[in-house]
């Protein structure tokens, strides 16, 4: 079973802080939604992201990247054949599990307003029959809790060549969530720290390429 990680997600509602910024109430008014209820967005938020957090305006507000990384996922050969489960982290130390049946919306505004009701309810649809739920749980944690060999895509990393991957049977690989800049989380607990490509990679080319590369090893 290959275990996917997308960590250190841009994924969070708007911030207490910001919540009150005029281009935040614009949006709140347009979608009829409280600000609270609105998920941080950098195309609709980004003077509010830029005026509050400075240097970390370039990261914030892209869920986008968890939209297109949980496509590739989730419509993968290896999820219809039931050897993949996806999980989410946020920079806030929030986990969001995925059903491996779950198939999500194509449309990113459906898809924002599906995430906006998780991280409001906890849960999508409901507790009975979930799709998508969340926990409040470090990576560190979470990689434990499902114990295989942890392997976190770096540019920092040593670089191998997709053949040369230690992928056993059961793995976790770990693809960061952001656009720009470095883990939030320290990954000195993982067991390999590499890189795929002498460059930067999109999290969700990443992503198809290691689950290629699995699909071809365990055929």
């Amino acid at each position: 079973m290959m275990h996917l990680i997308l960590a250190d997600s841009e994924l969070e509602l708007v911030p207490q802080p910001i919540q009150g910024h005029p281009a935040v109430v614009k949006h709140a008014k347009l979608r009829k939604k409280r600000p609270s209820n609105l998920l941080l967005d950098a195309t609709y938020h980004h003077q509010a992201i830029r005026k509050r957090y400075g240097s970390e305006a370039e990261r914030r507000g892209r869920p986008d990247i968890a939209h297109f990384f949980l496509m590739n996922a989730q419509e993968s050969v290896l999820n219809k054949q039931g050897r993949l489960r996806v999980y989410v982290h946020t920079r806030n130390n929030e986990v969001i599990y995925i059903n491996p049946e779950t198939r999500l919306p194509k449309s990113y505004p459906r898809f924002v307003g599906l995430m906006e009701n998780l991280f409001h309810n906890g849960v999508v649809p409901n507790a009975e029959s979930p799709l998508l739920w969340l926990e409040k749980m470090s990576l560190p944690a979470l990689v434990d809790k499902i114990g295989a060999h942890s392997i976190v895509m770096s540019e920092k990393g040593a670089i191998k060549k997709l053949g040369n991957l230690d992928m056993p049977g059961d793995v976790v690989v770990i693809i960061g969530g952001f656009p720009s800049g470095d883990y939030i989380t320290d990954m000195s607990f993982a067991d390999e720290i590499v890189s795929i490509f002498d460059g930067t990679l999109m999290a969700w080319v990443t992503a198809y390429e290691v689950i290629a590369e699995y699909e071809r090893s365990y055929r």
